[in-house]
């Protein structure tokens, strides 16, 4: 009688590669373990890139490194299956990176001027021989120094637990430009504009870039949205209601264009 020799799982083939890898270096092997879970790579830093705006790419660096620590630190005595183990410890790296920088807190306009900052930093580091000086850097971002120490204050320190104000948080009021440049806001205006439209739906957000940003029709908005003029006026009318209101009575009359 012929016996046919067992069969393979999935489960056996990982434990094979990570065999490979940790005993004999076998960088084929690892570069197999990472096509297999490709899939829940992708998943899981879209899932947090959806969630938070930040890079996607950059978020599946960190999910990489997850799995590259799965990988080292998996078991196969503890009796969970690889895959599940795996996942635990890419989630675990991409929430430990959110916790340790905060971004799920920070804006957009913040994380923007911050890497402004730190670009100045280098640009300046490199042209003066030494790390610059707040006032120099002030200058090279056209930010107030106070303004560059407020945005330090809420990147660098670690009790930094809200934008709203309270205890331990950055004075945004500081953060404002020195000098006025063509043909753009000064950043204090900026950064209310941006609280603005933040306040705003989805939908209405993405109409009023279209309008004011790419100089769009509402006929074409609509075409490019799959809605009626109809219904994209209306929703630029209504994010330009929400936006008065949030100026004040006195932030001027913002008319929604025919």
């Amino acid at each position: 009688m012929t016996i046919s020799p067992p069969v393979s799982t999935g489960k056996d083939r990982v434990f094979r590669l990570l065999e490979a890898y940790r005993e004999r270096g076998d960088r084929r092997a690892m570069e197999r373990i990472f096509t297999l879970h490709g899939g829940m790579l992708r998943r899981l830093a879209g899932r947090y890139a959806a969630a938070s705006g930040e890079p996607y790419e950059d978020l599946l660096q960190v999910a990489h490194l997850g799995l590259i620590k799965a990988i080292n630190g998996y078991k196969g005595e503890s009796g969970a299956q690889f895959g599940s183990y795996a996942y635990a410890t890419i989630d675990g790296e991409l929430r430990h990176y959110f916790r340790d920088t905060e971004l799920v807190r920070k804006p957009r306009w913040a994380r923007s001027l911050y890497a402004k900052l730190k670009e100045a930093n280098l640009r300046l580091t490199a042209k003066l021989g030494r790390p610059p000086l707040i006032e120099e850097l002030a200058e090279e971002v056209n930010v107030a120094p106070e303004g560059v120490l407020e945005l330090m204050k809420l990147f660098l320190e670690t009790d930094v637990v809200s934008l709203d104000g309270g205890e331990g948080s950055a004075d945004l009021s500081a953060i404002r430009s020195i000098r006025h440049e063509s043909f753009t806001l000064p950043v204090e205006d900026r950064i209310q504009l941006e609280q603005s439209l933040e306040s705003l739906t989805e939908l209405q957000r993405r109409i009023v870039h279209l309008f004011f940003y790419e100089d769009l029709s509402q006929t074409e908005i609509g075409g490019m949205l799959g809605l009626s003029q109809r219904k994209v006026s209306r929703a630029l009318a209504s994010a330009l209601k929400a936006l008065r209101g949030l100026y004040g009575a006195d932030g001027g009359s913002v008319e929604c264009p025919g």
